[in-house]
């Protein structure tokens, strides 16, 4: 019989679900290699702050946070720190073109995540969906000016999708499709992955959707606008945005140093693989905040610091979640059967993972360090001064936090010697750390 390690492994393996997607959300790896976000499709439902936040889930334990209830919430609760994010549906199409010299008509992507313009960087894009294989199909055969599409936001619980979207323009596809696959009845099948390797060159509105008889497998159309974006005006530089630009620099410093030399908070807040990664992390000075392109480069680096974070807490809950999982079912009677599926397992077992997952979510929205809803609402704002404004509320909530948490570090450490102290057991260059 298998050991339950290695039936843990099986589950995790098996458990991966067909999705139309795989988006990659860069993270803190020694070779700046990229983990898959999982990006899923859920059923339309009204939106409401109160609903819970996997109510109709299609998936759990993912700390995904493209909700629109979520996005509201955040605007109800605190209007001085979040933008409102702007949604449509897209089966709302237009009869005819837009009136407007302007726009551009473009395949439409939605996706469960956002990517970043002009940072440099590219990004992966796992395309398993025949609608978004044609699409890599077609971008890349040049049916398509410049190879670009738009990459937009769609929330998981009412399939809406953001009125601004990322430009994105395809650079390379690698076909890893598998032809003459057999099902367990002996059915052929082909299974599609297409790996598409991408550059955000841009940020767009979304005007409408071209009106069309879309099948199953054909992808959106949609019109768009090109943001140029809106000058910051002298008098904006001079009295406000200089301090804002030295503040903004200070505090990623301050953070940036906090996870490189405090070992005890990176253990805690970052997975294994980024413990020694994160030195990578890049210094700036306050000239790329006035630079309204080579800003984006530190907010990429920020997206990319909290992808990290998410990632590390998403893979200790997966973990409990499959652990419990696998340990429910070998109680169960007869064979095992895999993968294990939530609704077989005992009513209280259901309700503790989902309890589990719930109080996991909660908590880890509460960091601050989500990378979707805010570098959405980034993307959405026209002025390079609110952008940064934004960037910097951001970046010195997360200096608060981790101060405060190392202050509390001190605290613990310097109670655990007085008591060492006073018992007699303690030694000098122990390096004893209460949190070690």
């Amino acid at each position: 019989m298998p050991t339950p390690q290695l039936l843990k492994f099986i589950i995790i393996i098996c458990s991966i679900t067909s999705s139309e997607a795989f988006a990659a959300s860069r993270c803190i790896l020694p070779t700046l290699a990229r983990p898959f976000a999982f990006n899923s499709q859920c059923k339309s439902r009204t939106s409401s702050g109160s609903t819970s936040l996997y109510s109709d889930r299609s998936h759990s334990s993912e700390l995904d946070s493209a909700y629109e209830w979520l996005a509201e919430s955040r605007v109800q609760n605190d209007p001085s720190i979040h933008g409102k994010i702007k949604w449509f549906h897209p089966n709302n199409t237009a009869d005819s073109k837009i009136d407007d010299i302007e726009f551009k008509r473009i395949p439409l992507y939605p996706l469960g995540a956002v990517h970043v313009p002009h940072s440099g960087e590219n990004h992966t894009i796992i395309n398993i969906e025949p609608k978004n294989v044609k699409m890599a199909m077609d971008l890349m055969n040049g049916i398509w000016e410049n190879s670009l599409f738009c990459a937009s936001l769609r929330a998981r619980d009412t399939n809406r999708v953001a009125s601004v979207g990322t430009i994105m323009q395809l650079l390379d596809t690698d076909d890893r499709s598998i032809v003459g696959a057999k099902t367990w009845p002996g059915d052929e099948l082909t299974l599609n992955r297409v790996v598409a390797k991408c550059r955000a060159v841009g940020v767009a509105e979304i005007l409408s959707i071209e009106k069309c008889d879309y099948g199953e497998d054909d992808y959106l159309i949609a019109y768009v606008r090109i943001y140029n974006g809106e000058a910051t005006t002298q008098n904006e530089r001079s009295n406000e945005f200089d301090s804002i630009a030295l503040q903004i620099i200070d505090d990623y410093q301050k953070v940036r140093s906090i996870y490189i030399n405090s070992q005890s908070l990176a253990s805690n807040e970052l997975p294994k693989f980024a413990r020694n990664a994160v030195q990578t992390l890049p210094t700036f000075d306050n000239t790329i905040v006035h630079n309204e392109m080579k800003f984006w480069m530190l907010v990429e680096t920020w997206q990319m610091l909290c992808n990290t974070i998410r990632q590390s807490r998403r893979s200790r809950l997966q973990a409990i979640v499959n652990e419990l999982s696998v340990a429910a079912a070998m109680q169960a009677k007869g064979p095992l059967e895999l993968p294990v599926k939530r609704k077989s397992l005992p009513l209280d077992v259901q309700k503790q993972l989902d309890d589990l997952e719930q109080n996991a979510s909660r908590d880890y929205l509460e960091l601050g360090m989500e990378p979707v809803l805010d570098f959405q609402e980034i993307i959405s704002m026209k002025r390079h001064i609110d952008r940064v404004m934004k960037l910097a509320s951001m970046i010195q909530r997360e200096r608060l936090r981790l101060e405060a948490k190392e202050s509390l570090i001190q605290a613990f450490s310097e109670m655990e010697l007085g008591e060492e102290l006073v018992s007699g057991n303690y030694s000098r260059g122990s390096g004893k750390n209460a949190f070690d």
